[in-house]
C-alpha cells in the first residue's frame, strides 16, 4: 500500500464516496459510527488490508480519513511502519520540518498539520498510522477531486 500525502492512499483518493471506495475495495469487514464530536463519522473496516476508512458526515459522506498498520505501507517506495520515529521523519519525510509530540502513558503521537498526518508509536517504532485530507483553511477541506 502507498501512502499519498494530501491525496489517499493507493488508488483511493480523499473525497471519493463510499460506492467508489467499495468498487475498489470490495465491502468493509465492519461499519461502525464514531461520534466522539457530534459528527457522526462513518469508518469502514477491512481486516485483511489492516486499513479503517472514515466519511465524513458533514463532508456528503466522502472519504477524508485513514488508518493503516498494513505491514507493507510505503511512502515513496520505502516501508514506513516498525522504524524508529526519528528514522521516518527525517529519512522518509524530509521535506516535512514540524512535527508536534504528544506522549500518552505508552502512546507518542507525532503530527504534521501540512500532510495531516500521524505516526503512532509504542516501544520506540511507528506500529501504525493515521492520515486525513488537510485544510485549505480553518474550515474547508483541501480535497484532491
Amino acid at each position: 500500500m502507498e501512502l499519498k500525502p494530501k491525496f489517499g492512499i493507493d488508488n483511493l483518493k480523499f473525497g471519493m464516496s463510499q460506492k467508489e471506495v467499495s468498487d475498489i475495495l470490495g465491502q468493509p469487514d465492519r461499519i461502525f459510527q464514531l461520534d466522539d464530536f457530534g459528527d457522526n463519522e462513518m469508518v469502514w473496516e477491512w481486516n485483511e488490508k489492516f486499513l479503517r476508512l472514515t466519511f465524513y458526515h458533514e463532508e456528503n459522506n466522502r472519504f477524508g480519513y485513514l488508518r493503516t498498520m498494513h505491514p507493507d505501507l510505503t511512502y515513496n517506495g520505502q516501508k514506513i511502519l516498525n522504524l524508529p520515529p526519528e528514522v521516518v521523519k527525517e529519512k522518509l519525510f524530509p521535506e516535512l520540518i514540524q512535527w508536534d509530540k504528544n506522549e500518552f502513558d505508552f502512546l507518542t503521537m507525532y503530527f504534521n498539520e501540512k500532510y495531516w498526518l500521524n505516526l503512532n508509536c509504542e516501544y520506540g517504532l511507528v506500529l501504525d498510522l493515521e492520515m486525513g485530507v488537510p485544510f485549505k483553511n480553518d474550515e474547508d477541506y483541501d480535497w484532491p477531486i
